[in-house]
């Protein structure tokens, strides 16, 4: 008899274990299914920036594809759905898409079906005296809302970089002219005259993403005189971009300020 009743006390205890186990693991199963959800909703947006020069106009184009098996709907405040700028060597503004542009203050939705995607496009129109050089892009798509799904789980902000030579086609300005290139497969020899402040200049070696050289040089004078000067530059093969324009960047620096001034872009040679 005491046996049983020692059993009559263990079997509720036994039970609630049992209970509890089964308990959590229906617990468990539906924390897996809300992350496996979310871990959808993380990749459903895909952003892609083009960039195409025709003539004195460059052509940007941003599409957004749904990646997902459902549609999305973007939320934006006003009627302003994306902006773009571009920005010079010295992260000076040159071009921004919203700028003397009015919008509707309205509130607005896109929806994206599955599989489906949406453009907006804009143009810069370049002025004659723009300058030549590479140039940074920022895309950005501005919803205040994404449903399903989060805006902090989005990547709605591309970058992109541009080549532009000078608007006459020479290689020279007001300190750099009579450039002249040689060689080619990162081995490189460039030659010109300069007429710069105590004959110190410096130049850049890039492919809009990657930095490859950056040096300081001196002409054989200073200005006000045009002064003659030459210089190698090396790039190892291995470091050589696949795709790209490889960009010499010749300036100085303003005694003023210290900014690049009179940045000439030469290329050095096109990779495809």
């Amino acid at each position: 008899m005491k046996r049983w009743g020692s059993l009559e006390r263990i079997i509720p205890i036994l039970l609630l274990v049992v209970l509890f186990t089964i308990f959590s693991g229906c617990v468990n199963k539906d924390k897996e299914k809300k992350s496996s959800h979310k871990q959808q909703v993380i990749s459903q947006l895909s952003p892609v920036l083009s960039i195409q020069q025709k003539n004195q106009e460059i052509s940007f184009l941003i599409a957004i594809e749904n990646k997902s098996n459902h549609t999305v709907t973007l939320t934006f405040p006003t009627a302003k759905m994306f902006d773009i700028t571009v920005t010079d060597a010295n992260g000076k503004e040159q071009f921004r898409h919203s700028s003397n542009k009015q919008y509707n203050k309205s509130p607005e939705k896109v929806e994206i079906k599955a599989g489906d995607s949406h453009l907006w496009t804009s143009d810069w129109k370049l002025s004659p005296g723009r300058k030549g050089g590479i140039y940074r892009v920022n895309a950005t798509i501005t919803p205040s809302k994404v449903s399903p799904g989060s805006l902090k789980t989005e990547k709605l902000t591309m970058e992109d970089t541009l080549t532009l030579q000078s608007p006459s086609g020479k290689l020279e300005n007001n300190s750099f002219r009579h450039i002249h290139l040689t060689g080619s497969d990162g081995k490189y020899k460039v030659s010109g005259e300069a007429r710069v402040f105590e004959a110190a200049f410096a130049y850049t070696v890039t492919d809009g993403h990657h930095v490859f050289e950056e040096q300081s040089e001196m002409a054989s004078a200073g200005a006000p005189a045009w002064a003659p000067f030459t210089f190698d530059v090396h790039i190892s093969k291995g470091d050589l971009p696949i795709n790209g324009t490889l960009m010499l960047e010749l300036y100085y620096f303003s005694p003023k300020d210290g900014t690049k001034t009179d940045v000439l872009a030469v290329p050095l040679q096109t990779f495809k």
